[in-house]
């Protein structure tokens, strides 16, 4: 019997082959999916489910953003854990902008492999939303800009489970009771229960899919129109030029697809968030609504999620767009991760936490090797009292 040999293929080669083979078909579908949204986006302007946002120029106010940051490093067969929350106070006069204070906050801890993201998502809410207390306390900004979720989504709800890490449900325990804490405290004198107080804003993660949603929703009946604000005005008459979008929309996907429908300066419609996930947390919060929109301030930076705590008539459409366009005037650096002037400062502080986490993982191994922290505790025993 003979063997035929076969020719080894280097993986570069194969690389090159299959792009030349795909390469055509990507650049097509790429190009449908472009000239789709070209034809749906003016059907949200007049539909009123995409709105240009005048911005306040020049801008005078006193602005703060919280930054938060988790990190997890590797140490003698486990796992040491950083949370870290900066807050950078600023002041605005006529487009001048100057820092006028900060604040921070960081745990250090070690940690098991499960649940490791969610732990480290839910420190970085119990952690924002104790800098933005004191915040609040001190007086020190008209709007507040964190980047965490106001509320937490159902997926960080520990499980009932007996076996489950107890580390994990701590750490809920505490982000919920930070949450409910800060808002039954300061709900009163925040606006828009408080018409002159300070305006709190989340910057959440992208959930892309709650305007593709809404728009997919037949908008028409009020039983689904509901999670509008009423205040937006959506246009009634021009609502039925989106039925049957829906499967344009999934082939186009949900993160190209709110790229294509916002340009400079705009904002989507004001959305009720806890219609689209009704068992978020805490409940205390949530029961005073959720609202939510995406915004691009410009054509080089990307969409942002901004939820807000309220419901209408409380969030009227001119305060959604001061606020917004607030957020847009101070998102003016960054490129595609592009946030708010003091979110992004913020952000820089928190550069320090890895090296010093490096550094502490090292410092841990030493002293575990050197026990001169158990000696010390243990040098007194069997000795008479």
């Amino acid at each position: 019997m003979t063997l035929l040999a076969h020719t080894a293929t280097p993986l570069a080669q194969t690389l090159a082959i299959q792009s030349q083979i795909h390469l055509p078909g990507t650049a097509g579908r790429i190009l449908k999916q472009i000239r789709d949204l070209e034809r749906i986006a003016p059907r949200f302007v007049s539909a009123g489910l995409v709105k240009p946002v005048n911005r306040q120029n020049p801008l005078t106010i006193r602005v703060s953003g919280i930054a938060t940051k988790g990190s997890v490093v590797k140490t003698v067969g486990g796992f040491l854990f950083g949370a870290a929350a900066s807050r950078i106070d600023l002041k605005v006069e006529s487009n001048g902008i100057g820092t006028a204070g900060q604040d921070s906050t960081c745990t250090i801890d070690d940690i098991n492999y499960e649940n490791q993201s969610k732990r480290l998502a839910l420190a970085s809410v119990r952690q924002a939303y104790e800098l933005a207390d004191r915040a609040i306390s001190d007086g020190v900004c008209d709007i507040l800009f964190m980047d965490t979720p106001l509320v937490m989504d159902r997926s960080l709800v520990p499980r009932n489970e007996a076996g489950e890490d107890e580390g994990y449900r701590l750490a809920y325990q505490d982000a919920l009771a930070a949450t409910e804490h800060f808002w039954s405290r300061h709900r009163e004198q925040l606006f828009p229960w408080n018409p002159a107080g300070p305006v709190v804003v989340g910057l959440a993660a992208e959930r892309f899919g709650a305007i593709i949603r809404s728009a997919s929703d037949d908008l028409r009946h009020k039983t689904t129109r509901d999670q509008i604000l009423p205040d937006e005005r959506v246009t009634r008459d021009h609502l039925q030029q989106l039925d049957g979008i829906g499967p344009t929309i999934l082939s186009i996907g949900e993160r190209r697809f709110v790229h294509g429908i916002l340009g400079s300066f705009t904002r989507t419609a004001a959305f009720r968030i806890n219609l689209h996930a009704p068992r978020m947390e805490p409940a205390s919060v949530v029961s005073h609504g959720v609202i939510g929109l995406h915004y691009r301030a410009d054509i080089m930076t990307g969409p942002r999620l901004i939820q807000l705590i309220g419901d209408a008539p409380l969030w009227t459409q001119p305060e959604i767009d001061r606020v917004v366009g607030i957020a847009m005037t101070l998102t003016a650096v960054g490129g595609a991760e592009a946030a708010p002037l003091p979110v992004q400062l913020a952000d820089k502080e928190l550069t320090a936490l890895e090296p010093f986490l490096d550094h502490y993982r090292r410092s841990v191994a030493i002293e575990m090797k050197q026990r001169h922290i158990e000696d010390t505790w243990l040098g007194g025993l069997g000795k008479p009292l």
